[in-house]
């Protein structure tokens, strides 16, 4: 871990305090916020706060073990990097950062289908680390275009959303502009300005774009109707007919993710999926939506055998992970606490926030007397 970093910033708290610091107001209230009144981010933190864990101060100590096994590979730990839609906005090439700190320590990189990066760069840099998240394009060559160069790629786990039937209402965001196309005004450029680091990278990189998409979208006629198209082209809703046919054309892992129930989560794998995450978008869609660790240990008991079961939603700490895994999950994804990290440190923030959450949770597990991450729920009051 690097020392000087970690003067800076010594948990994922440090990050979010110094992120907000470097980026405009309407870029940090992108990432933090929820939708609506917040009521399904704040319960996500409210929920994970209730699940406390009991060492074993008796047992022979160990050196623990915080490797993950899924889908015939070993990762480093069992913490992977989510998909953020819009990633370039919170910091110019940050999925290219995350990608990279993903491949050097080992861990699962999410590349969203709306991120500021292709599939092809995020692949060059995450290598056998990458992970493509779909929301499937209602064009049927499109989707089966963007299954081929995730394919082509490299790509051998595809993560389908399904908890995004409509465009979620988010106030900040509506207030801010951050929409797309985006709205310029007074108020956004004196953030702009007022933030000179960021101001300058994003000169640097050039303004942010869709650039997966970018094939399929015709950019020439202005920013509101190439919004126009793009909302067009990703608003196929995700029901089990969909996700038969996307089973049928990806030979590949199939990772379903945005499930909160049972019967959802038996729909998905009597599709065909070999892994489902539980999970309700960070709080971003849905505000009277349950936290999925109020659902996970169910999940884990009904389906666990036939389906890996992974988790995301509200991760702010090595803590939060191992709670997580001991209720069922064996890989667990945070997105905001690695966007927090690049708007912090740039290059280095991916790879940072990755040493801080690792070190929590291997304290954790140290504390608890317990000798690998798939022995905790064994550690669950």
């Amino acid at each position: 871990m690097n020392e000087k970093l970690l003067s800076r910033a010594a948990n994922i708290a440090d990050l979010k305090r110094i992120a907000k610091t470097r980026i405009p107001a309407f870029a940090f209230e992108y990432l933090m916020g929820g939708c609506n009144d917040d009521r399904a981010l704040t319960n996500n933190r409210h929920q994970l706060d209730q699940i406390f864990l009991q060492p074993r101060n008796l047992n022979h100590a160990t050196v623990v073990d915080t490797s993950a096994t899924l889908f015939g590979r070993t990762y480093d730990s069992p913490i992977g990097i989510a998909p953020v839609g819009l990633s370039g906005v919170a910091w110019p090439r940050a999925s290219e950062f995350q990608a990279q700190a993903a491949h050097k320590h080992n861990i699962p990189f999410v590349l969203s289908s709306v991120a500021t990066t292709s599939i092809e760069t995020a692949a060059r840099h995450a290598k056998e680390n990458f992970w493509f998240q779909l929301y499937p394009p209602r064009d049927l060559e499109m989707r089966s275009d963007m299954l081929r160069r995730a394919r082509y790629a490299g790509c051998e786990n595809l993560v389908v959303t399904v908890d995004v039937p409509s465009l979620s209402w988010r106030p900040r965001d509506i207030k801010n502009g951050l929409a797309i196309p985006p709205r310029i005004s007074l108020k956004s450029v004196y953030q702009t300005i007022t933030h000179p680091h960021w101001a300058i990278a994003t000169a640097k990189a050039g303004m942010p774009e869709f650039e997966t998409l970018k094939p399929y979208i015709n950019t020439s006629q202005g920013l509101k109707k190439t919004a126009q198209n793009i909302r067009h082209a990703l608003r196929e809703i995700v029901d089990e007919s969909v996700l038969r046919q996307i089973r049928d054309s990806w030979h590949g892992n199939l990772i379903v993710k945005g499930i909160l129930s049972i019967d959802d989560a038996r729909s998905a794998v009597d599709c065909g999926a070999d892994g489902l995450i539980v999970s309700n978008h960070g709080g971003r869609q849905l505000d009277a939506a349950v936290s999925p660790i109020q659902v996970l240990s169910d999940i884990k008991d009904e389906l666990g055998e036939r389906a890996v079961i992974m988790a995301d939603s509200g991760v702010e700490s090595g803590v939060d992970v191992a709670r997580y895994l001991a209720c069922g999950a064996r890989m667990v994804f945070a997105g905001r606490a690695f966007m927090y990290g690049v708007s912090a440190l740039g290059r280095y923030g991916g790879a940072h926030t990755i040493d801080i959450l690792n070190s929590e949770l291997r304290q954790v597990l140290e504390q608890l007397r317990c000798p690998n991450t798939s022995a905790l729920p064994d550690y669950l009051t």
